[in-house]
C-alpha cells in the first residue's frame, strides 16, 4: 500500500496529553497543543523556539481538527521558510 505525504504525517505525539510536535526531516518546526479557551477545548498552533517567548501564534482550531491544525501550520511554515524537505522524494 502506497501512503501519501499529508502534513498530519509530520505530526508526532509527546508524552504529554494533547501536546504534538510537527517537524521537517528532523527540524522542530511547530507545536499543536490542546488548551482550553474560555470554556471550550481548542488545538493552539505555535511556531517552535527553545525561548517560549519567540514561538509566534499560528492559529486556534476545534478540538477534532488535527488535520486542519496540520494543514494550516505547514502551510504557514512553507509560506515563511519556502519549499519543504519532508515531501521531496
Amino acid at each position: 500500500m502506497v501512503q501519501h505525504w499529508t502534513p498530519l504525517l509530520q505530526l508526532e505525539r509527546t508524552p504529554e496529553p494533547g501536546v504534538w510536535l510537527m517537524f521537517d526531516k528532523s527540524r522542530r518546526i511547530a507545536i499543536v497543543r490542546m488548551v482550553t479557551v474560555r470554556g471550550r477545548r481548542l488545538l493552539r498552533s505555535v511556531t517552535y523556539d527553545q525561548d517560549p517567548e519567540k514561538r509566534v501564534l499560528i492559529g486556534y482550531f476545534p478540538e477534532d481538527a488535527l488535520r486542519l491544525a496540520a494543514e494550516c501550520t505547514w502551510s504557514e511554515y512553507v509560506r515563511a521558510t519556502g519549499p519543504p524537505t519532508s515531501n521531496r522524494r
